[in-house]
Parts: C-alpha cells; sequence; structure tokens
C-alpha cells in the first residue's frame, strides 16, 4: 500500500516581497560600453582566454533595447519587486576634473528613468545597486579599489545617482558581494584586474570600499534623508570537510570570518579588523581600524545565499591560511559545482546574520533576499527546441529554499522580501553565457524569451504569497 503525504500551504507575511535580480553588464549589452570598452569588464572580455566558455557581453540580453518586453514578463509574473544596477561606465564616461563633480550622461540617465520609471508605474518595488563588479575605465586605469581616491569618486557617483533617480528608488545597495569580488580579483584571478594570491591587494580594496560606502551612505542620506541604504553581502557558510581535523576547522574559521563577517562586522563597528596572526602583519596592520561615518550604516541587511562551502588545510609552503575548496561534495551539486543546501540558507537567516541584527537605535533591520538562484548549463549558441525549459532541478532548489525561508521566518528571522537571480539568463562573468540561471531562457543567437517550467512555479507562488509544504510523494508502508 502507498500513502499519500498531505500538503499544506505555507503563507508569507503580508506585503512580502516577491522579485528578481538582474545587473546591467550581465543583461544590457550596452552598445556604447562594448563599442567603445567603456569598463574594465568588457575589456576583460575582449582578451583572448579570459571566460570560460569563450563568449563575451557584447550583446548579452539586449536588455538595454528589450526592457519593455522583460517588465511585461514581470508583470505576468505577478513581481512587485525589482533589482537592477546602475551602469557606471556608461553614466560617467570620462573622468572628472579635479575637485569636480562627476557629470552624468544624459542618454544614460533617460534610459534608466525610463526603466525606473516604468516599474514604479507597475507598482513594483525597486532595489538599485551603485557598484555591481564593473568598473569605468578610467578608474579601473588608475588603479581601481586600491587608490585611495576611489572612495570618494564612488562618493561622488552616488552623490550624482541619488539626484539623478532618488525619486524612483525604494532601496539602495552601494556595492554587490565585496568580499566575492575581491576574492575573483585578487585571489583567484579570474575578474579585473587579474591579480592571484595578492591577499593585501585584496585587503586594500576593501579598506577603500569600506571608506567608500560610508561616503556614499552619507550623500544619499544628505539629499534623501528618509533613503533606506544597505549593500548585498554573499553570505557563504563554510564547513571543515573532516569536522574532527583540526587544521581544516582552523581555514573554516579565516574563511567564515573573513568572507562572511569581515565586512559587515566592520560597517556595524565602525572599525575594520583582521583575524589573528593576519593582524600582526605590518601592512595589513595599516589598514586596520577606525574609518571615519562608517558604523552603523546598514539601513537594512541584504543577503546573496547559494550554497555552503566544504573547506580543507592543504599541507603546502608557504602556509595558507585560508586553505582550499573541497572537491568532494556531501550532498547534489549544480553545473558549477555548488552544493544544493538550503539548510545554509535557513541557518545564515536566523543564526548567521544575528550579530547585525540591531540598527544603533536598537530596531530591528529588516533582511532582504537580494539573490538566490541555480545555474544549469547549455550552450550559448544553442536555438530551437524545448531545451531547459523543464527546468526541475530549478523548481527543486527553488521549493527547497522557499521552504526553509518560511522556517526561519517563523523562528523570528524579519525577511521582509525574495529576489530571485536571476530574471534572465545572462553572462555570469568567468563563466560565460554557458551557465544559466534565468527563470526565462534567452535563446541567444535570436534573442528570443521563453519561460521556464520554474517561472510558472514562481509565478504562482507570487501570486498567491506562499507555496505548497513538500511535495505529493508516495510512501511504502
Amino acid at each position: 500500500m502507498a500513502a499519500i503525504t498531505e500538503r499544506k500551504f505555507l503563507g508569507f507575511p503580508e506585503g512580502f516581497l516577491w522579485g528578481a535580480a538582474t545587473s546591467h553588464f550581465q543583461i544590457e549589452g550596452h552598445p556604447e560600453e562594448l563599442s567603445h570598452r567603456l569598463s574594465d569588464w568588457s575589456q576583460w572580455t575582449a582578451t583572448a582566454g579570459k571566460i570560460a566558455d569563450a563568449s563575451t557581453a557584447d550583446l548579452a540580453c539586449q536588455f538595454f533595447e528589450r526592457f519593455g518586453q522583460d517588465m511585461e514578463i514581470c508583470r505576468d509574473l505577478h513581481l512587485n519587486a525589482f533589482r537592477i544596477s546602475l551602469n557606471w561606465p556608461i553614466l560617467c564616461p570620462v573622468a572628472p576634473e579635479p575637485g569636480q563633480p562627476l557629470v552624468l550622461d544624459p542618454k544614460g540617465v533617460i534610459y534608466y528613468r525610463e526603466l525606473l520609471a516604468s516599474l514604479k508605474a507597475d507598482g513594483v518595488t525597486t532595489f538599485v545597486t551603485l557598484f555591481h563588479f564593473t568598473l569605468p575605465h578610467w578608474l579601473s586605469a588608475k588603479g581601481g579599489w586600491n587608490n585611495p581616491e576611489s572612495a570618494s569618486d564612488f562618493a561622488n557617483f552616488a552623490e550624482q545617482a541619488v539626484t539623478a533617480f532618488g525619486d524612483l528608488v525604494d532601496f539602495w545597495l552601494t556595492l554587490n558581494e565585496p568580499l566575492a569580488y575581491v576574492y575573483q580579483g585578487y585571489v583567484s584571478g579570474l575578474w579585473p584586474p587579474g591579480y592571484k594570491h595578492d591577499y593585501l591587494g585584496a585587503f586594500t580594496s576593501i579598506r577603500y570600499m569600506l571608506e567608500g560606502h560610508a561616503l556614499a551612505y552619507k550623500a544619499i542620506h544628505n539629499l534623501r534623508p528618509g533613503a533606506k541604504v544597505s549593500f548585498a553581502m554573499h553570505w557563504r557558510p563554510f564547513v571543515p570537510k573532516t569536522r574532527w581535523n583540526p587544521f581544516d576547522c582552523m581555514v573554516t574559521y579565516f574563511r567564515n570570518y573573513v568572507f562572511n563577517r569581515m565586512f559587515p562586522q566592520a560597517v556595524q563597528l565602525g572599525k575594520l579588523s583582521f583575524p589573528y596572526p593576519i593582524s600582526k602583519n605590518g601592512a595589513v596592520k595599516a589598514l586596520s581600524g577606525p574609518i571615519l561615518g562608517l558604523k552603523g550604516t546598514q539601513d537594512y541587511i541584504a543577503v546573496n545565499y547559494y550554497t555552503r562551502e566544504l573547506s580543507c588545510f592543504k599541507f603546502k609552503w608557504p602556509i595558507d591560511l585560508f586553505g582550499v575548496a573541497s572537491d568532494k561534495p556531501e550532498f547534489e551539486v549544480n553545473c558549477l559545482g555548488w552544493e544544493n543546501f538550503p539548510d545554509g540558507f535557513y541557518q545564515t537567516l536566523v543564526n548567521g546574520l544575528k550579530p547585525f541584527k540591531y540598527n544603533l537605535d536598537g530596531s530591528v533591520r529588516p533582511i532582504y533576499v537580494t539573490e538566490n538562484g541555480f545555474p544549469t548549463a547549455f550552450n550559448a549558441d544553442m536555438e530551437e527546441g524545448d531545451w531547459s525549459l523543464a527546468d526541475d532541478l530549478r523548481v527543486h532548489y527553488l521549493e527547497t529554499h522557499l521552504h526553509a525561508l518560511h522556517r526561519a521566518i517563523k523562528d523570528g528571522a524579519n525577511v521582509k522580501g525574495y529576489l530571485y537571480w536571476s530574471l534572465l539568463d545572462n553572462f555570469e562573468w568567468a563563466e560565460g553565457l554557458k551557465a544559466r540561471f534565468g527563470l526565462v531562457r534567452i535563446t541567444y543567437p535570436t534573442q528570443e524569451r521563453t519561460l521556464r517550467k520554474s517561472a510558472h512555479v514562481y509565478a504562482d507562488i507570487a501570486k498567491k504569497n506562499g507555496i505548497l509544504s513538500g511535495s505529493m510523494v508516495e510512501n511504502e508502508i
């Protein structure tokens, strides 16, 4: 005989935001940026061997030309929140004169105002990121975030952006995933500027990014006192590969401290601190300490979660306190080798973010999940057929993580919204166009948009503001 498990409806709080997230370089295919190589990333992708599938973002999803069509898709999916990022290289293609404010490109302003106004006309809550991994060429050419001037340049951009778009923005994000950015750019070397094992360069960038965040926060609030400002942290729980191995536990501690906690802790306390014995290094010590105006510059918590990572110590000289990621996962993995681990999502929301729960006045910060998603691999040149439309693995990832999210809210996590990454297949940085995260399939040769099964599932969840528990499973009895 068989028994059918009854499914229960799990409702989310009234007013909960259901949305999707994007970033400019990954979807826009902006002709001005790409034709003139205005950003570090547009130059990076034009260099042979930098992108895994040898693709570029020169067209991406042509969102710059087709955003009206994509906003119609948002309406069809019942989404009430949408995240974009501003294309800093397009808006500020020319370096400012010393002591002078940046001048935003008028055509760029018109484009983003039209995009944001169309979202607001539909009653959609807008999340806008100022820095999502791409730098104007004039800034990257003088050292990017390793240059002390980068913080003031960024604040200058923030001031001009809030002047141009502040009336159309509900939530500001200064920086997206600062630790992921510096890791890929200064440790793995897979992103520009392409340095490897340059920990001092990574830590220097973090210092100036913190300074830039503090200055941008002040600039936004000076112009819009009621603005909601934060930064998006990529939270990835690190777990020792062998729980009883003290060396695996050691590298796990360093990874968790630096990657997950160091940046938000600095914002919470107003000073940058490195773990011992790294803190004893003279150059690192010079980067440590208080940062003017930084303390408490976080009006809400924005968190991106995808997976956890098993960490292990590698015996070599010189000793690397951060170890390596294990190549032997314990759970099913996606095409990028990331485990499907929804319990890590729950633990992040309930326990991991707890040290940053309160504002300086004692009020509880709301939490918004600004990215969470699942990739599958399909070549960029694929055209006809129903390939990837029945994306059951993505549906499973989505449902299990939303079940974990509902449980986290029930257990006290103050989560007010969830933005799936991503609305569309897009250019996934060093992975290229092959790794596809979209609810909507992009057939790149024709730019045709097609809703996947996951899009229909997510639309139903957003419409009903809830999800059914478990699944209809027959169990032997």
